[in-house]
């Protein structure tokens, strides 16, 4: 893979070669949301920075250097990701393993490099790498990942170059989920990614989530019952249907807002052939031929949704935001 193979972020990329074509130690941060591409941006960066033949484009790709970094039998890279036993990143990994270690001079590869998380590293662990973030050896570059800056210690943020990844859109987004999701539905493609904030990895969890088709028909049941729902069964049936699947939210939102499409489409166009909920067509054709229901009303069921995706980013009560949804488009599609 080259900078080139990776969708989006033309001012990175530059920026990205020109940092290999200097060849010169440092400390760089890539900063973004959870899914926004850190690592992968971080990853080729320090294959290109490794690598005995780089060009414009990043790693060669041919070189021993490359092959190594490939075949994941490189000694000169080390990575510090989460932590599979605790929380966060001891204090001791970092004064005992990694400042050690950016001393010894690489063995294969033209420069040392260092992909470290902060998102688990705290204050101390952070504290401990300074010294080394502020001169690091001529063969070393330290390349640190974060998606939270306010939780980055101001004494790093002024050690190191900081590399944002800015949003993605629409069509950058689609082509990335058509890379990881191949059998995706364009119509699902594009409604995860009209959602996803412009954030990739978000994207994703929402075409593959959205591709449950017992799930969907589940879904699907409970949205168009809501209409004639009684409060009581929103509030006890529907909720709990909701709680129960609380860890499949995006999904529930994704098919939400597919059967909103559809509705919306029906609606334009009575016999619309390509919907997406093609079992459904019976009681989808029968909610968007009320007069009652338009585009207004289904765009605002639309923004109840997304304001629900909103809750889910912030860690809201989960609760009340999934009742408030419920109950908003209880609201715009009642008879």
């Amino acid at each position: 893979m080259a900078f080139s193979e990776l969708t989006g972020q033309k001012s990175v990329k530059s920026r990205l070669a020109s940092a290999v074509s200097e060849r010169r130690s440092g400390t760089f941060m890539f900063t973004g949301p959870v899914g926004s591409g850190r690592h992968a941006f971080a990853e080729e960066f320090a294959k290109a920075l490794m690598c005995s033949d780089p060009g414009i484009d990043g790693a060669c790709g041919k070189c021993d250097c490359c092959k190594y970094f490939g075949a994941g039998t490189t000694p000169d890279i080390m990575r510090v990701y989460k932590p599979s036993e605790s929380k966060n990143v001891k204090v001791s990994f970092i004064k005992e393993s990694v400042v050690p270690e950016a001393v010894l001079r690489p063995q294969f590869s033209r420069m040392k490099v260092f992909i470290l998380d902060l998102d688990y590293l705290g204050v101390e662990s952070q504290n401990a790498l300074l010294k080394s973030l502020e001169e690091p050896p001529a063969h070393v570059v330290f390349i640190l990942l974060s998606s939270n800056r306010d939780m980055v210690l101001d004494t790093v943020i002024s050690r190191a170059t900081e590399i944002k990844l800015d949003p993605y859109t629409n069509d950058e987004i689609i082509e990335i989920i058509k890379k990881h999701v191949p059998d995706c539905p364009s119509q699902t493609a594009a409604i995860a990614a009209a959602n996803s904030g412009g954030v990739p990895g978000k994207a994703i969890a929402m075409a593959e989530q959205g591709e449950d088709t017992d799930l969907k028909r589940e879904i699907a049941d409970m949205f168009l019952d809501i209409p004639e729902a009684s409060y009581l069964k929103l509030l006890n049936d529907d909720a709990a249907f909701m709680n129960d699947h609380k860890a499949d939210a995006v999904a529930v939102a994704c098919n939400f807002l597919l059967l909103i499409d559809d509705l919306m489409r029906l609606k334009g166009v009575p016999g619309y052939k390509n919907i997406t909920f093609t079992e459904h067509r019976t009681k989808l054709e029968k909610l968007a031929g009320s007069a009652k229901i338009d585009n207004v009303r289904l765009g605002k069921c639309a923004g109840a949704v997304k304001d629900f995706l909103k809750a889910l980013d912030v860690n809201a009560n989960y609760d009340a935001a999934s009742c408030a949804m419920l109950l908003k488009i209880h609201e715009e599609l009642k008879e």
